[in-house]
């Protein structure tokens, strides 16, 4: 993945602000996760770790809950572009959060301390809040999936199911908020369908794609390299093209699609050879997290962009080094 990020670093049609992006979104996170993987091999470091993310979490959930509370109160919330503060859209509040929520869910479910599962159950709850109040249609989605996908590892998972199932069918039929924003993506004539305005983006990125096929648009080059091949109906002025595949070949390249998914690979055959040897409670509770880790990523991530932040990218190779330290925390000291 670095290497792929190297080469379209110098391809791109901007390459200060692709060596910009090559710096902060793949040489310092992968350090990081390293760093963190060193570090994360004793359970209370890896313990402060977490708590360290889930503290970030918080402040950011919290936030965003009491601004869009205050929207609510004023009569001024906007269905289409709910407030966020910290972050420029409302779906980026979701992505921030949804990774960490499946680490919490896995310390909820599985945890053997009663500290940690109360906090855990208190940061779920929080980041529930503000993902809810971000009105992300996506991030509602991926946060039941998470709930379900944790709990399908408990003998709880049919109680669960129907809690969820139970749960989202009251939502939709006591707001009308909720409903509206779910309908109007199967009504087509509607302007705030996004399903039609992803479909234009995806269109005119594989008409690039397609003329640009081994190294994509390059790092930082989407916008660019996408105007002469836009379809029309396409009027956005967006920097990447909303769909996890979409975004790594059009800024990486073929190579670097390869190498998100072999890494992604890489990161499940892990947490379940985890799973199959955990002797903790702990160890179960981070390899589930980390698979959860891999199910938000893809499913948020195909209709939007759930790496290419600071924010992201640094909690995407953290939580992978938390992983990779406790799984080789009992190996070094054999």
């Amino acid at each position: 993945l670095l290497v792929a990020a190297t080469i379209d670093s110098v391809v791109s049609p901007d390459r200060r602000a692709a060596l910009g992006i090559w710096k902060a979104y793949f040489i310092e996170p992968a350090a990081a996760g390293l760093v963190i993987a060193a570090i994360a091999a004793r359970r209370d470091r890896a313990r402060l770790l977490l708590l360290g993310l889930g503290v970030a979490g918080t402040v950011v959930a919290l936030l965003n809950i009491v601004n869009s509370l205050h929207a609510v109160a004023t009569h001024s919330f906007n269905l289409v572009t709910p407030p966020v503060v910290i972050y420029n859209t409302n779906n980026a509040v979701s992505l921030f959060l949804e990774p960490l929520v499946a680490f919490g869910l896995a310390l909820l479910f599985f945890g053997d301390d009663r500290r940690e599962r109360l906090l855990a159950g208190g940061f779920c709850a929080i980041a529930a809040a503000a993902i809810f109040l971000s009105y992300s249609r996506t991030g509602w989605g991926t946060l039941a999936l998470l709930v379900l996908f944790v709990a399908a590892f408990t003998r709880w998972r049919w109680w669960v199911l129907s809690g969820v199932v139970v749960a989202g069918g009251a939502v939709f039929a006591a707001s009308g908020s909720v409903r509206h924003r779910i309908l109007v993506e199967f009504n087509p004539d509607s302007q705030v369908n996004t399903l039609d305005l992803r479909r234009s983006l995806w269109q005119s990125t594989i008409n690039m794609l397609e003329h640009h096929p081994l190294f994509g648009g390059g790092l930082a080059g989407f916008q660019k390299s996408l105007k002469p091949y836009q379809v029309r109906g396409y009027g956005e002025q967006l920097i990447y093209p909303h769909n996890v595949f979409l975004n790594f070949w059009s800024e990486t390249g073929l190579l670097g699609v390869a190498a998100i998914v072999w890494l992604s690979v890489q990161v499940v055959r892990v947490a379940i050879l985890g799973l199959r040897a955990a002797d903790t409670a702990w160890a179960r509770a981070i390899a589930i997290g980390a698979l959860g880790l891999v199910v938000a990523f893809f499913v948020h991530g195909m209709t939007d962009v759930p790496y290419f932040k600071n924010d992201q990218a640094v909690v995407y190779w953290a939580l992978l080094g938390i992983q990779l330290g406790t799984l080789r925390g009992p190996r070094a000291r054999r």
